[in-house]
């Protein structure tokens, strides 16, 4: 059996769904080599402006966030932007986006560095989260082992037959740098200026600039380090900012970062949480693929993408059901299904509790919990490839990564390196 590298074990993805050796190949060597496409929800969309909508926008992004891209839509708008989910970065992406206050500004094109917005129609809310059925991807993979096409061939059916492991891809967590959640960690522990220490730590990708930022910032000269911080650390710059004003104010510190980014600390832990929990079950044996009594389950929505309502351990199971498994939150509770034991026992291992997520001191960073598959839903799949070169596309379920499914094809030694942070 393979092993996962460190990279991915320090995030809780410790196993493999498939045993099929690695068949090495290199993601996103260019942007266009990763295309993704959102597939809109069920919201209803009016064509013309209606009393009390909201503009909806089609976004075409390439080399940017989706962070940067609701800041800088913001800015154009003169409201708060919301999207329905994140969308790689190193990829050319096609998503939605929509202002959440009724008096924004309307423009019908927004255009920015690396994205335009066109104005599509108007829907009764703003989107959020769950506002997505599900993703379509084109992926490209370059230096492609002779045998790739048949080992994605076997990836893409075990997905379609709900046998691969609905992890969180390393995206999740900072790319390569695996961060996030040990930040998400330490401030569920109440330990905030183990938050700030961590956040302010030395990045792999930081080259000399960084490492000199970190040593001012260790030596206390705070706002040294934050001219020294390379771009794109805005978060980190704002952090040791405020701790050149009042240096014992941890809590003050973290505050300096936008409250989107921060969620963003304390979900990573959740979803360490989650991918040490499907891993411990993986292990163990445990069949995630289908529903069995005792477990949370879901109703799929028509289009299988996603699930439209969540039902108790002691329900009875309808046809069709799949299992679903807890994301930690202060409202979990143990239900003694198979995997709230694998659950417990993460939980017990972290030294956390259901409750803690629950944040007195920054309660905007508090994290009720809630529900995710634990198989990932792939339809729609086909690969194709011409010398090196391989070209996958397939359909993903809501909130599934890309590259956690051809993790399984490839299996890298260094995910980084190959493309998949």
């Amino acid at each position: 059996m393979n092993d996962p590298p460190a990279v991915e074990r320090e995030v809780g993805m410790e196993c493999y769904a498939t045993d099929f050796p690695p068949c090495p190949a290199r993601l996103k060597a260019a942007p266009e080599d990763f295309q993704v496409e959102e597939i809109f929800g069920e919201l209803p969309v009016s064509a013309s402006p209606v009393d009390g909508y909201f503009p909806l926008y089609k976004v075409e992004k390439r080399l940017v966030d989706t962070i940067h891209l609701e800041r800088m839509m913001g800015d154009a708008l003169k409201s708060r932007v919301s999207t329905s989910g994140m969308k790689d970065k190193v990829s050319t992406s096609t998503q939605y986006a929509t202002p959440t206050s009724t008096r924004a500004r309307t423009p019908s094109v927004v255009e920015g560095r690396g994205f335009s917005a066109k104005l599509v129609g108007y829907v009764p809310r703003p989107l959020s989260r769950g506002s997505a059925a599900g993703n379509r991807f084109r992926v490209t993979a370059r230096e492609c082992c002779a045998g790739f096409v048949d080992v994605s061939r076997k990836v893409l059916s075990a997905g379609e037959g709900s046998r691969l492991l609905n992890f969180f891809g390393l995206q999740r967590f900072g790319g390569g740098g695996a961060l996030t959640h040990r930040v998400g960690r330490s401030i569920v522990r109440r330990d905030f200026a183990g938050a700030v220490e961590v956040l302010l730590s030395p990045r792999p990708s930081g080259g000399e600039r960084g490492l000199e930022a970190a040593e001012a910032i260790k030596a206390g000269r705070f706002a040294e380090g934050a001219a020294l911080l390379p771009r794109g650390r805005d978060a980190e710059r704002a952090v040791a900012e405020s701790l050149s004003r009042q240096p014992d104010d941890p809590v003050k510190a973290l505050r300096a970062v936008p409250i989107r980014v921060r969620r963003l600390y304390v979900q990573a832990f959740q979803s360490y949480l989650f991918n040490r929990t499907l891993s411990r079950a993986a292990r163990s044996g445990i069949d995630a693929s289908q529903v069995q009594k005792g477990d949370n389950w879901g109703e799929p929505s028509a289009d299988g993408l996603s699930v439209a309502k969540v039902h108790g351990v002691r329900e009875p199971i309808r046809e069709g059901a799949v299992p679903l498994i807890q994301l930690v939150g202060y409202a979990y509770r143990n239900y003694g299904s198979r995997f709230d034991s694998c659950i417990e026992r993460v939980m017990s291992e972290e030294g956390v509790a259901a409750r803690d997520f629950y944040v007195e001191e920054m309660p905007e960073l508090s994290q009720e919990g809630g529900f995710r598959r634990p198989s990932m839903v792939v339809k729609e799949a086909t690969v194709e490839q011409e010398g090196t070169d391989a070209t996958l596309s397939f359909v993903l379920g809501r909130g599934n990564y890309a590259t956690v499914l051809l993790r399984e094809a490839i299996k890298p030694v260094d995910p980084v390196a190959a493309g998949f942070a």
